[in-house]
């Protein structure tokens, strides 16, 4: 079935999840489409449910965090229960991401903690209240996660570069004070958000924000930002989960760079745990699904030992940073 969004909407779309600050003006002038149509049809993904949020992409390990994810597989769990469990971690600081999914595992949430004592913590809280309600529990420690470009929404586009946009798991705090903490804040809830809405948050000029955030992207500490699709988005979402075999650093460097240049790859992550390497595939169908696994299946066979998809059908939460600074 083709998908309900026409080129405009893709196009503009492409712009957004590029870099989801540039101004109307000037998606329209990438787009061809005038100011007035890019800030109308943008209002109009939100509204329908198309964009759930814009996401700021920020380095946890320059905020002295990592990174960690945790699969569960649910058992004997009536609605009211997995409602208490998603808002559960929706309300917890140390979640970061959480979405349900079909599959091998039925929940999946990403954590932010500054050492294991955290994230014991959190687990030992989610036991002791939905331990009765877990079959399965997997955790894995990310060492690198990288965002790439929905190149698919709008091929017809020219392709261009962008700037890397990852995270680490090396805790290297970079210096902030207190005001570039309430610009992460704000931005973190929203990427769009004005310099003079973030400035009126941080007690700061327009001018003043803009030049602090540009910093924070020096830095490193801000990557990029980037759409969040929302639950009308028409674009089924796998995330797959690879067992490899040993490999070294070229078949490694081949596997990401073809993650990279594929369209319809749009995440990957390195990890420590139960599985290897992690991919998140957006596309129109089952049958193009296919076609990408038996892409990655045939370059890749003498690494891919074997693999476990997950279909995505929820996001719950997507907000990588803490309302307050580590405590060092």
């Amino acid at each position: 079935m083709k998908p309900p969004l026409d080129l405009k909407d893709r196009k503009i779309l492409l712009e957004l999840d590029a870099d989801s600050r540039q101004s109307n003006a000037r998606i329209a002038k990438r787009t061809g489409l005038s100011k007035q149509v890019v800030g109308f049809r943008i209002a109009r993904l939100l509204r329908e449910g198309m964009v759930r949020s814009f996401y700021t992409v920020i380095d946890i390990a320059k905020l002295g965090y990592t990174n960690h994810k945790v699969f569960l597989r649910l058992q004997d769990m009536e609605a009211a229960t997995e409602a208490a469990l998603v808002k559960f971690l929706q309300e917890h600081e140390s979640v970061v991401w959480a979405v349900s999914c079909d599959g091998q595992f039925d929940l999946a949430f990403g954590t932010r903690v500054q050492d294991m004592e955290q994230l014991e913590q959190l687990l030992k809280q989610l036991t002791q209240r939905f331990g009765a309600h877990i079959a399965e529990r997997s955790i894995a420690t990310i060492i690198r996660g990288e965002y790439f470009w929905r190149q698919y929404l709008a091929p017809e586009q020219k392709e261009r570069t962008l700037p890397e946009s990852a995270f680490g798991s090396v805790p290297a705090p970079a210096k902030l004070d207190e005001k570039d903490w309430k610009i992460l804040v704000r931005i973190a809830e929203d990427a769009r958000a004005s310099s003079v809405a973030i400035g009126a948050a941080a007690g700061l000029s327009a001018d003043a924000v803009a030049q602090r955030i540009r910093k924070l992207e020096q830095s490193g500490v801000i990557q990029r930002s980037n759409i969040v699709p929302g639950p009308a988005f028409p674009y089924l979402h796998y995330k797959v989960l690879f067992r490899l075999r040993d490999l070294g650093a070229s078949r490694e460097a081949a596997l990401l760079a073809f993650c990279k240049r594929h369209p319809n790859i749009v995440y990957v992550v390195k990890a420590l745990g139960p599985w290897d390497f992690e991919t998140d595939i957006e596309v129109e169908s089952v049958e193009r699904f296919r076609e990408v696994m038996m892409e990655l299946k045939t370059r890749f066979a003498d690494v891919i030992r074997d693999y476990s998809p997950l279909t995505v059908y929820q996001i719950h939460k997507y907000n990588f940073c803490p309302s307050a600074p580590a405590k060092i």
